[in-house]
């Protein structure tokens, strides 16, 4: 029966990557968070190079350290081209050919960064809103607030089947909320 090859202790190799993980990160000033990726790609890179290993050539951690800044220089040219593939703007850089103009005055409010984001982007809706809010909390109970806010994550039926409170106490006080509501000035929505 054929014997498998014994495979080397890997454990001093663990340690280099872990080295060369932290030089890259601090080299190429890389947040730490993104320190285990990088040495994870060492040490797939390191597996990836293992057949060639000769032990009658070298130790396993002189091969290793050798894989590994092969690798950490083939990662560094990927993030510098990454990096020098990005137009890094400020809303506050002055735009060419006009006369203090920045960036930031030129986007809209509608164009900004609320609205890629799927927010309302009318500053008069905003603040009606705001307003409907404030007129519908003084129309509300204090002792209707809990469950104003379990009726925001739950329906009357699913609160209900918690048992927290009898169903039609949960409906009879929603009626009466509409009510203080619709005086409030505030209709309906369903």
């Amino acid at each position: 029966m054929a014997q498998s090859p014994r495979l080397p202790d890997l454990t001093p190799v663990h340690c280099l990557a872990a080295k060369e993980a932290k030089r890259l990160c601090r080299t190429l000033h890389l947040p730490d968070h993104e320190r285990e990726d990088l040495r994870q790609d060492l040490l797939l890179d390191f597996l990836a190079r293992l057949p060639a290993f000769d032990p009658s050539k070298a130790d396993l951690p002189a091969f290793a350290t050798v894989c590994f800044r092969h690798a950490g220089t083939r990662i560094a040219r990927r993030v510098t081209a990454e990096r020098a593939a990005r137009h890094p703007r400020s809303l506050d850089d002055a735009l060419p050919n006009t006369e203090g103009l920045t960036l930031g005055d030129t986007i809209s409010e509608a164009d900004g960064y609320a609205a890629w984001c799927g927010q309302s982007t009318d500053a008069i809706a905003a603040l009606e809103r705001r307003l409907d809010l404030e007129r519908a909390a003084s129309a509300i109970a204090p002792k209707d607030y809990p469950l104003c806010a379990a009726l925001s994550e739950h329906t009357p039926h699913e609160f209900g089947e918690q048992k927290t409170m009898p169903r039609m106490r949960i409906y009879r006080r929603i009626r009466e909320m509409r009510l203080r509501l619709l005086a409030a000035g505030i209709p309906s929505a369903a």
